[in-house]
This record gives structure tokens, sequence and C-alpha cells, in this order.
């Protein structure tokens, strides 16, 4: 009997200690997920965090590691180098730039602008340029029917990355249109930029099933989009930087009426948020959540505003179907370029197909399948350089190369002499690009950007895209029908 009341006693105990740990699971959370790349792990420094306090709802600033006037980031990071160590692959130290360097000194931009710009070939954009940032002004004055900002100038390009990834938010809100989430950031001297937020890993690699018009944005993409588009010397992409934000202070406190609404606190204690769009914003599938309020994001340069900034939106020539049931016609017609695209005149003169062939060189380093559509300014007319943004789905695969984005090179077989130059130059040893995108990378806020792979897919296909050329040039009848001169 006295038995039987002992093990009635030890299973009473077993059950009471059993609740107890549920019901602190409940109240402090059970977040079982590894450390990932919404905030960089720092030398020294433990990843794990206190559980999130119901009470940073009431705007309380629950991040211990952000920094008075540098808001968001760790006390450890500088604007430049971050030291760190990163849990989940291991990645090459870069201990110098002597490759990014090397480039930037030993050539001048075969990409030419004239030396003397005529009154409508720049924009006017300031009435009043003493109410404006003067960053931003020096950036906006510098955009050209050629170039979106110059080569090689350090006055123009630094200061405005420093600035993205430290000025002070004062509005923050959601940006509508598009598939995915980011929010609209306004600064203290009214410039503005677009923020996409951490979703998934770097390690982690679109599955081979998705559709490319259901791949997840990274918002490393889109910063090693402006690093490639610089590299390649094509000027087109408006400058991204990385940043850490506090979502408590940096965008909760700040934010729109809509927005604060859907904040919330998640099971595993940390602060996300939602906001509205066509994939991957609602609370069943992939919120945005902090690590517990620290956040990695991008945060690009918006193009300006003003009246004499509209610009136009033109649709890819080789644009994909967006359909899981059918392809578009230049997947199955190996002469649409010559029979269809060729005949329109935008595209049989001029600069414009020049600029597509470049924009599918650049997609196909990156692995971009989502090119829909492209932009000019309307002020500058048809004879003005393309511009381009919204990259989150490139870099998304580092073991395959879709071939698909080539199409118009291999399909048009015709390329500016100026680019293939550039490319020749950058599969060099002392300028190979993989080495040299490290290096450009490795200044970010948030470095290391992307999966070490990643450097080795760009080598790798930059040999596809001249093998492709010199197929082009052995067969038409002389080399001047493949390489055009610059228009």
């Amino acid at each position: 009997m006295k038995l039987r009341q002992r093990w009635i006693t030890i299973g009473l105990l077993i059950l009471l200690i059993w609740l107890c740990s549920i019901l602190v699971a409940i109240r402090y959370g059970n977040s079982t997920h590894k450390p990932d790349d919404r905030v960089p792990v720092h030398w020294g420094i433990n990843y794990m965090q206190p559980p999130l306090n119901l009470s940073l709802l009431r705007d309380r600033d629950i991040s211990a590691k952000s920094k008075p006037g540098l808001k968001g980031l760790p006390k450890e990071s500088t604007i430049y180098i971050v030291p760190r160590k990163h849990p989940n692959y291991t990645y090459v130290e870069v201990k110098n730039r002597s490759k990014f360097e090397a480039l930037f000194r030993d050539f001048q931009s075969l990409n030419k602008v004239p030396k003397t710009l005529l009154e409508n070939d720049r924009l006017h954009l300031f009435e009043n340029p003493s109410e404006h940032n003067e960053i931003f002004e020096r950036f906006f004055k510098g955009i050209n029917r050629y170039e979106l900002y110059p080569y090689n100038d350090s006055d123009v390009i630094e200061p405005l990355m420093k600035y993205l990834g430290q000025a002070p938010i004062v509005s923050a809100k959601e940006k509508g249109g598009g598939t995915q989430v980011k929010l609209f950031f306004t600064f203290e001297d009214q410039s503005t930029a677009i923020m996409k937020p951490w979703r998934v890993p770097r390690e982690y690699e679109t599955l081979p099933d998705h559709y490319y018009f259901a791949d997840i944005e990274r918002h490393t993409a889109e910063i090693a989009a402006f690093h490639l588009d610089r590299i390649l010397d094509f000027r087109r992409a408006p400058p991204v930087t990385g940043r850490i934000l506090n979502m408590t202070s940096d965008i909760r406190r700040v934010s729109s009426r809509a927005l604060n609404k859907t904040f919330f606190i998640s099971p595993a204690n940390n602060l996300c948020f939602m906001t509205d769009c066509s994939q991957y914003c609602g609370i069943s599938r992939t919120p945005v959540c902090g690590n517990p309020d620290l956040i990695e994001s991008s945060i690009g340069a918006y193009l300006p505003l003003m009246n004499g900034a509209k610009r136009k939106s033109f649709d890819h020539p080789f644009k994909r179907s967006y359909s899981k049931r059918s392809k578009a016609a230049w997947e199955d017609n190996p002469m649409y370029c010559k029979e269809v695209v060729m005949k329109q005149t935008v595209y049989s003169t001029g600069r414009r197909m020049l600029d597509i062939i470049d924009l599918a060189i650049f997609d196909f380093l990156m692995g971009n399948m989502d090119r829909h559509s492209y932009y000019v300014f309307k002020y500058f007319g048809n004879y003005s350089t393309i511009f381009n943004f919204d990259h989150g789905r490139g870099f998304g695969r580092y073991q395959t190369d879709e071939l698909s984005c080539l199409v118009p090179l291999t399909q048009c077989c015709i390329i500016r002499k100026s680019t293939y130059q550039r490319l020749l130059i950058l599969q060099k040893d002392e300028y190979k690009l993989g080495d040299v995108m490290r290096e450009s990378l490795s200044t970010d806020i948030i470095a290391p950007v992307l999966y070490e792979a990643h450097y080795a897919a760009l080598d790798r296909r930059l040999g596809i895209i001249i093998n492709a050329v010199r197929k082009c040039t052995s067969d038409a009848k002389n080399e001047d029908e493949v390489l055009k001169p610059s228009h």
C-alpha cells in the first residue's frame, strides 16, 4: 500500500513539473530557431537575447545594443568594416580591397559620358537647392541621360551610402504595389528611401520547383545588385546599402497608423509586423520579425520625385509569361529577336537594344528571372540610358545557371564593345569578378552580404557569357556585326 502511494506521489510530482514547464514556455516564449542573419553576431557577443517584454508595445526600446545617434547599429559596428563570426557558414575574410581598387585605378570607364553635357542632358530638379539635403542633391544633380551616378566618384556614392546606413528615420509607411514587403522611409531632411527586410538566411537557395514569380525576395540581393552594377560599369541601378534596424525605435515609433496597427509579438517573443501585398505578407505566411526587435535590411536611395524626374516604364521585350501553364513567345521562337523585337523602331535604332543586352548580362550574373520591365526618365525621351531597380529575386541560386536570362544576347547576337571589353577584364585573375565583388561588399554594414558560393557562381557565369559572345563572332561574317560601338 505504501509503495503504491509513493508511486502515485512521484507521478503527481512529474506531472506538476511538466505543467510548470508548459506555463514558463507560454509566459516567456520557447524559441528554437538558430542564430540567423537578422542580427549580426560579433566577436565576444552572446547571440541570445532576453525575453521580449510586452511593454515594448508602449514604445519602450528593448534593444540594449542601440547606439545613440547611430540607430539600429550594434556598438561594435563601424560604417565600414564589421568584424563578425557568422554562425551558419564560413566566409573568406577580406583583409584589403586590392583587386577592387586596382580595377578602378587601372581602367577608366569604357562606358563614356561626354565631357561637356548639354543643357538637356541633365535633369532640372531644384528650384531652391537650399531646401534639399546636400548629399542627395549631389546624387540627383549627377543623374544624366547616360548614367545614374558617375564612374569611380567617391564624393557622390560613399557619403550617400553612409547617410542611408545611419540617418535618423522620421517616418515609416507601407510602400504600395509589388508582391512582397517593402517600406517607404523618410529621413529628417525629407529625403526618402526604400527598405526591404531580412526574410531568409544567406545560405538559403531557391527551391527547384519554385516559379520565378513565387520566389521570396532577399535584402542581400538588393545590396549586391548595386555593387555588381558599379563593377560592370553600367551605372544604372540606384545605390543600396545594408542597415541594422531597431524595429521599436526605427520603425514602429515613427510608423504610419496603418502600419503601426500590424505590429505584434510572435510566440518566440520577437517583435513582428505585416504589410499588404500579393505574396509573402500575411500572418499565416511570413511576417517580418526582429530578433527580438533588431533586423537586417536593405536601404535603397529613392529616385527623385520632382516633376522634372518623372519616369516611364516599358515592358521588357523578353518578358516572361508569368504563367504556370504557358511560355512567352521568345521561349519557343529562336528567331524572336530578329522577327519581332528588332522590327520595333525603339530597338532597331539608338542605344536601347544594347542597354537591353547589358541588362540581360546583369540579370544572368545574378540569376534574376524576374525582369518584367525597365525604366527611363521622360525628360530625356527615347535617347537615354535605361535604369533598373527591384533586384530582390537575384542571387537566389548558386549551383545552377539560368541560361534563359541570356536569350537576348544569344538570339540577337549583339553587344556593346565596351561591355565585352569590361567582361574580359573581369575574367583576368588580377581583377576577377568574384573577388572584386567580395571586396566591394566587404565594406557594407551587414557584411558578409552574400553566401560564399555566389562568388564562384559569378565567375562561372562570366565565362558562359564570354563564350556566348565568341560563338556569335565566330558565326558572323565579321566581328563588327556583333561588337557594337556605344551610342
